[in-house]
């Protein structure tokens, strides 16, 4: 495949300049960033190990190198709280505290709550446990409408909280990213869209995708606050997010905060990236998130080693027990398939008398498109 035009470079740094003496952190906090993001890492090149064994159910999509800004945005919220993410943001999910062998098992389909094998990768939520909502991910930037209708929510009963809604450059350009950040700034709702400039919207980048050079740029057309940061420095990540977290929570209404990063591998693991050009490429590799903060953890902050090795241990270890789990874990059973797709009636039939019917499928209703076996058919679409 031809390479594309290369996107703009600016000239971020390779490494953290943030003093130790600055931040009011522990050792065991500045631990608890990295242990989420090595877990996510390990996690993900796992993933994609298991997807390439034909292990996984349906695509797989990976947020490598862009642990930092979930990590750092996320560390900001509060009891309450609600956040959306994608499949691209499991170093949020860990640091939350979810473990490892639950979110492989619903990746692998398997009945796992609080989904039971009816999520896979790309629609994980745990409204109840987590904060983490739900939406509609067959439409693209679907989680910004539905974050201003959590954030409403937020409003009408005087909560405190605020949504906050992970997104890629690419989802930017889709409708409803207009008119979810549209209504959130009418109403001034406490929504917080994490904007992750990974440069590609799949294959096309930034430059083909938008007429404007940054995501933020697309603010003032809702007058709304907004900021752009380096995505790669754990530390420029709080400091942004935390602004924006802070002006959508003292009710100055919502905030897009983008983040410069890249994704070092291709919009999934079906794709090879073969379109980023090298230059490109060698320029954010050198930049990875999780190994600019382990530079700064070792030198600047002065932490032990082994301290860190153990905690790379302990996520390889936490990895291969999930595997573990997730493979014991049995698949839904086929008669719950229509379990949970209405909302309960007083007219629903007694489950204790019903009678489960199942027939057999006696003709494929819709014939595979390049088949050849269907010999008793002639012309039409198919």
């Amino acid at each position: 495949m031809t390479s594309l035009a290369l996107p703009p470079i600016v000239a971020y740094p390779e490494e953290i300049a943030t003093s130790p003496a600055s931040l009011s952190y522990d050792s065991a906090q500045l631990i608890r960033f990295y242990e989420a993001m090595r877990l996510a890492r390990t996690f993900e090149e796992k993933l994609a190990a298991l997807y390439r064994q034909g292990k996984m159910l349906g695509a797989v999509y990976l947020g490598i190198g862009q642990e930092a800004v979930s990590v750092g945005s996320i560390s900001h919220l509060q009891k309450g709280d609600l956040f959306s993410t994608v499949s691209r943001n499991l170093s949020a999910w860990f640091y939350k505290g979810v473990k490892p062998e639950h979110v492989l098992a619903r990746w692998m389909g398997k009945n796992q709550p609080p989904s039971n094998g009816r999520e896979l990768g790309l629609f994980l939520a745990d409204l109840d446990e987590v904060g983490i909502a739900p939406f509609h991910n067959g439409s693209m930037a679907s989680w910004i409408p539905s974050g201003a209708g959590f954030a409403l929510s937020f409003k009408l009963r005087t909560k405190p909280n605020i949504y906050l809604a992970f997104t890629g450059d690419g989802a930017t350009s889709p409708g409803d990213f207009y008119e979810g950040l549209n209504f959130a700034s009418i109403h001034k709702l406490p929504l917080v869209i994490i904007a992750e400039m990974n440069h590609y919207a799949y294959s096309t980048p930034v430059q083909k995708q938008m007429p404007v050079e940054n995501i933020a740029d697309r603010a003032p057309a809702f007058n709304i606050y907004s900021e752009i940061a380096y995505g790669n420095d754990l530390f420029s990540v709080i400091a942004a997010a935390g602004r924006g977290i802070a002006h959508a929570r003292s009710g100055g209404g919502p905030a897009l905060i983008e983040f410069k990063t890249f994704r070092r591998r291709g919009h999934g693991e079906h794709d090879d990236g073969s379109y980023v050009p090298k230059e490109f490429r060698e320029f954010w590799e050198r930049r990875d998130p999780i190994d600019m903060y382990r530079r700064w953890l070792l030198g600047r902050a002065g932490l032990d080693p082994a301290r860190l090795e153990r905690v790379d241990r302990e996520a390889a270890d936490r990895v291969e027990a999930a595997v573990d789990y997730a493979e014991s874990v049995p698949f839904p059973d086929p008669a719950s398939v229509s379990e949970r797709l209405f909302a309960p009636s007083s007219s629903d039939p007694d489950p204790n008398i019903q009678e489960a019917v199942f027939e057999p499928l006696q003709q494929i209703a819709i014939p595979a498109l390049t088949s050849s076996r269907n010999t008793d058919r002639e012309g039409g679409h198919f």
